[in-house]
Order: C-alpha cells, then sequence, then structure tokens
C-alpha cells in the first residue's frame, strides 16, 4: 500500500504533455511575493535607516539653537554706594538677548549605540511578525490547491461514469429495436446520465471558482487547462526541523527587551559635553553695563541626572516581567502546536488505514458493476439495478480518490505546522 501511494502522489507531479503546469511550491512563493503586506518590509527597513541616521547625525553634529529674550522686570540690581563724582550707571528695566548656542557631546555613556540598537532590534522584531502574517498564508494556497485537485478527480470520475453510461444506453437502444429489452431501461439510464451532467456542471463551476481563488492569491496565470502539480517531498516528515516564523518572533522579542533594559540602565551614567554660546544683549555678560553688546562663552559641561535611580528598578522589572510574558507565550505556541501535530498525525494514520481497504472496496464494487453489466444486457436485471451498482462503484473510487488527496493534505499540513 505504501508503494501505491507514493506512486499517486508521485503521478500528481506527473504533468501531462503540452499542458502549462504550476507546483505547489511556485503557489506558496507567488502567494507571498504578491501579497500587499510583503511591501511593509521594505517600508520598515527604510523607517529603521532613518532612525538610525538621525541618531549618528544627532551625535556626530553639535546641536545648535538659537534663542532670544526681551523682557522687562519690576526692578534691577544697583550699587548701594554713591561715589562723588562718579556717575554708577543704573541697569534699564527692559532687557533683551539673542544667542547662538551650540552643543557637542563628548562622551554620551555610549547612548546613541544604545539606541541605535533599540531600532534595529525593533524592527526585527516587526519584521518577524510580518513573517509570522505571510506564512499563514500557506494555509489559503492549501485549501485552494488541494480543493482544486479533489474537483479534478470528481470530475474526471463523473465523465468516467458519463461515458459508460452513454454507451450503455447505446448498446439498450440497439436491444429496444431489436425488442429483447424495455424502453423504460433506457429512459432510467438517460434520468442518470442528466443527473451525472448536472454533478459536472457544478463540479465545472466549483473547479473555476477555486482556480480563480488561487490566481487572485498568487497573481499566477491560472486557466481551465493550467496542471496543478503537487512536488514529491525531498525528506521524510519525521526527518524535518521545527522551524515556524512563531518562534524566530518571541526570540526577536526578547531580544528588543534586552536591548531596552541595557537602554534603561544607561539612564543612571553621566554625559560630558561641550557648549559654547555667543550673543548680544542689553546688558552681555557685565552686568553693569547698560549697553548693547556682543558676548561668548564656552566650555565643559556635565550633565548627570540622579533622579532616573528613583524609577530605574520599576522600569527593569517592567522589561524583565515583558520577557517572561514572551517565556509563556512560547510555551503555550508550544503546547499548543504539539497538539495539532499529534492530531494530524492521528489523521495521517487514519487515512493509511482506511486506504488499505479502498482497493479491495474498489475491486469488489468493479465487479459487481461488471457481472451487472452483462445481466442488463441479458435482460436479467432492469437499469435501476445497474445503475445502483454503477454509482456503488463511482463512490467506491470517489472515496478511494478522497481519501488518498486528504492523506496528500494531511502530510503537507504536517509540513505547513512545522514550517517546511
Amino acid at each position: 500500500m505504501k508503494t501505491y501511494l507514493t506512486g499517486f502522489i508521485w503521478l500528481l507531479g506527473l504533468p501531462l504533455a503540452g499542458q502549462p503546469t504550476i507546483t505547489l511550491r511556485q503557489c506558496y512563493e507567488a502567494a507571498r511575493t504578491n501579497y500587499p503586506l510583503l511591501r511593509q518590509t521594505a517600508i520598515l527597513e527604510q523607517t529603521k535607516a532613518l532612525a538610525i541616521a538621525t541618531l549618528n547625525t544627532n551625535r556626530q553634529w553639535p546641536q545648535v539653537a538659537v534663542n532670544g529674550q526681551a523682557s522687562w522686570q519690576s526692578d534691577v540690581t544697583r550699587l548701594p554706594i554713591e561715589l562723588p563724582n562718579v556717575a554708577i550707571p543704573v541697569l534699564s528695566k527692559d532687557q533683551y538677548k539673542l544667542t547662538l548656542d551650540a552643543t557637542y557631546p563628548v562622551y554620551d555613556g555610549n547612548l546613541t549605540r544604545l539606541q541605535t540598537d533599540v531600532q534595529r532590534a525593533s524592527t526585527a522584531a516587526a519584521q518577524q511578525q510580518i513573517d509570522v502574517e505571510l506564512n499563514r498564508l500557506n494555509d489559503q494556497v492549501n485549501a485552494y490547491f488541494l480543493n482544486a485537485l479533489l474537483t479534478d478527480e470528481n470530475r474526471q470520475l463523473t465523465q468516467t461514469l458519463l461515458t459508460d453510461l452513454r454507451n450503455r444506453i447505446e448498446k439498450l437502444r440497439a436491444s429496444v429495436r431489436f425488442g429483447t429489452a424495455a424502453q423504460m431501461n433506457v429512459d432510467g439510464l438517460q434520468a442518470e446520465v442528466l443527473r451525472a451532467e448536472q454533478r459536472l456542471a457544478d463540479l465545472n463551476a466549483t473547479r473555476r471558482g477555486l482556480r480563480d481563488g488561487l490566481q487572485i492569491l498568487t497573481n499566477l496565470p491560472i486557466t481551465d487547462s493550467t496542471q496543478l502539480v503537487v512536488e514529491p517531498p525531498a525528506h521524510p516528515v519525521g526527518s524535518l526541523p521545527l522551524n515556524r516564523p512563531e518562534l524566530a518572533l518571541y526570540q526577536s522579542q526578547r531580544s528588543l527587551y534586552d536591548a531596552q533594559l541595557r537602554l534603561a540602565d544607561n539612564r543612571l551614567r553621566p554625559r560630558f559635553s561641550l557648549f559654547a554660546q555667543g550673543g548680544f544683549g542689553r546688558p552681555a555678560l557685565n552686568f553693569l553695563d547698560n549697553t548693547f553688546k556682543g558676548f561668548f562663552i564656552g566650555g565643559l559641561r556635565l550633565n548627570w541626572n540622579l533622579s532616573a535611580a528613583y524609577t530605574i528598578q520599576n522600569e527593569r522589572q517592567t522589561l524583565r516581567l515583558n520577557q517572561q510574558t514572551v517565556d509563556v507565550q512560547q510555551a503555550t505556541f508550544e503546547k499548543n502546536l504539539a497538539l495539532q501535530l499529534r492530531q494530524q498525525q492521528t489523521e495521517i494514520d487514519r487515512l493509511q488505514s482506511q486506504l488499505e481497504q479502498d482497493a479491495a472496496i474498489v475491486d469488489l464494487r468493479t465487479r459487481v458493476r461488471q457481472a451487472a453489466a452483462v445481466q442488463l444486457d441479458n435482460g436479467v436485471i432492469a437499469a435501476r439495478d445497474y445503475t445502483t451498482e454503477l454509482n456503488n462503484e463511482n463512490q467506491a473510487l470517489l472515496n478511494q480518490k478522497l481519501h488518498e488527496l486528504q492523506l496528500l493534505q494531511a502530510r503537507i499540513q504536517y509540513r505547513t505546522l512545522i514550517g517546511n
């Protein structure tokens, strides 16, 4: 039975001569390539590049700002002394200042590098989330592709049944002309022909809908003559490693929280920067001079935000709790995936068991139908008895094909579940 099934799956991958073919793997790749969400990956990369470029620019170039101020105050500084023959200037209550300030970081405690790491980790997590969404397309492709294959099998069996019925009708019509068969037998078979044609029309409509859906999903040229092909697997199912994109997503989320934790710790580090200020105002640096003058200040500045210590422990604990949440999500995912794989393996075993009996059932139904055909030709049984056996044989063949495709689908679904 294993050899028979392997041969059947290989035949699914054997294209008919002269017909255009499209494989299941091609559909996977085309569905991913043509899905609008994929364009977001390029947007995320551009956003990351711009954010990192902004951080590097802020680190490499001085921060420059123009500041101005015009004020009026109720009182000004006065010298509480009087000197003979000396006029002590009095400051104006309206004062003006216009400055150009420049700051250049000498040591930022690796803040820029850590911010860059956070940006990269955030983009990686967002990109991996897109991969998870794109991976779900495989289930949609499987549904359209494999149901289209099953519809093709149903059409082929129905067409075979129609051919048999029409051949049988021609023989009976000859017997009716010679008076050896009743017209009612011909009418009974003709009714079965109409019913089979009705079913064939339904199958044709279903087939067209499935192929149209697959074409919309993949943007591939899938027509009525396109041969859908399932490639034979390169490796047995049991030897394939677990390769779900969700696992990479959980790891990228952990990396993001690690980067954010390092960035939070960086808030406690001191910063050193060079600064310069040039301006024009009244008063300038000499507050006793009540005239407009230019001025300049430059030096080294220390900035150490000690108040960050108030909340750093809470931030660290929050980020560690977020990491634990990711661990719980991954454990839940792996648990549910193990259950799904076990159920899928049970389904594979069940279908293999059914297929072992299908061949014997089809063989018996075919022999019964052949005997009924001889009896119908000799006028021993009525047409309704023959059509009953014919339908029984057709149903047995359909069940066999259905189980074969269901087994193929179960194996493909197993591979989809493990990410291969």
